[in-house]
């Protein structure tokens, strides 16, 4: 289906039947089957060009899908819809905007909070490393200066002389 004005429609029928009925004198669409059932058609749509021929009135639309029918080609159908499918239309277009909006709202929140998460998780680790480098060299400083420096009482080995 290829919407390209709201209210106008333009589908392509292949070879074979084609399944609209429309009232007599009219081009309006009164009961759908076949291919128009499966495309989309909806009683109530006016047919307003065929293969680009405008279609004016029923004996012209007959004549042009006959002919487009016969040819064996794929062919375009244009149609005006009614009131209900327009609004129809633009409800579903509506709905599907604000689900996409949501979508990439919540993507963009799961982005951040993803984001927080692996920050919160560097920082973690940073000061993890920072507080294991600061213990070693606290045991480091501490070892080393308590081995140099002895204790109250005792007197420093003498040089050359063996315990």
């Amino acid at each position: 289906m290829d919407i390209t004005v709201p209210g106008i429609c333009k589908l392509t029928f292949c070879m074979g039947a084609h399944g609209l009925q429309w009232k007599a004198g009219t081009t309006e669409i009164e009961r759908v089957s076949c291919q128009a059932r499966l495309l989309g058609v909806k009683p109530g749509w006016s047919v307003s060009m065929i293969n680009g021929v405008p279609i004016m009135d029923s004996q012209t639309c007959w004549t042009e899908l006959l002919r487009c029918k016969k040819s064996g080609q794929k062919y375009g159908v244009h149609f005006r819809k009614d009131e209900t499918s327009i609004r129809a239309d633009q409800a579903k277009a509506e709905a599907d905007r604000a689900r996409k909006m949501k979508a990439m709202e919540d993507q963009r929140l799961r982005a951040e909070a993803e984001k927080k998460i692996r920050e919160d998780a560097e920082k973690k680790r940073a000061d993890e490393m920072a507080a294991k480098k600061q213990e070693y060299w606290d045991k480091q400083n501490a070892g080393g200066v308590a081995a140099d420096v002895p204790e109250e009482g005792e007197a420093p080995p003498a040089e050359g002389v063996a315990a």
